[in-house]
């Protein structure tokens, strides 16, 4: 059986997908690779491409660490300094791959505009986000003595991530589970 990880840095061709799959054609073989617990994908065109495989990537923050909800318990001595510093933090997490809002916008009940009031108030959520960035989060209010509360589980998970030129796939695992198939098209 065929991993995935074997294709790292080689030119392959993506010859078919669908929601649960990918066909990847190498040295005129067809590898089928199914998606085990898909979490993220952004497939559009078969082309051909460098295939590169990562298990740590910003982009799998969001998969690999459980989220933590974040409570402001008092206010910083400059609101605007300490939003500044939450957002050079996260987006230095981030590295340009996701939008540092999505952890005060999505899925928190909050919009930036309650985020902002929150912080004024020193009182209320303040955001949800990987541990990782949850850690970096705490030092930054200890800089701006401002007290938070956090709440949930600390949990890690493995995930694969592989690129294809500008497309993507996030799963727990890339399984290959079936008999390479020439092909001379």
């Amino acid at each position: 059986m065929i991993e995935i990880e074997t294709f790292q840095n080689k030119q392959i061709e993506i010859k078919d997908f669908k929601t649960t799959y990918i066909v990847l054609k190498f040295n005129n073989e067809l590898f089928r690779f199914d998606f085990k617990g898909k979490k993220e994908a952004f497939l559009k065109q078969r082309e051909n491409g460098i295939l590169k495989f990562y298990i740590e990537h910003p982009l799998l923050l969001n998969y690999n660490e459980s989220n933590l909800e974040v409570f402001i318990n008092s206010k910083p001595e400059n609101h605007n300094e300490f939003i500044n510093d939450i957002e050079q933090t996260i987006n230095k997490s981030l590295q340009g791959w996701r939008n540092w809002k999505d952890y005060i916008e999505i899925n928190t009940g909050i919009n930036f505009e309650i985020f902002n009031k929150n912080v004024e108030n020193g009182t209320g959520k303040l955001l949800s986000a990987p541990i990782s960035i949850i850690e970096k989060i705490e030092l930054i209010c200890d800089k701006h003595n401002v007290k938070i509360k956090t709440f949930g589980k600390k949990q890690t998970f493995k995930n694969e991530l592989i690129f294809i030129n500008n497309q993507f796939i996030i799963a727990e695992k890339f399984l290959n589970n079936y008999e390479t198939i020439k092909d001379y098209s």
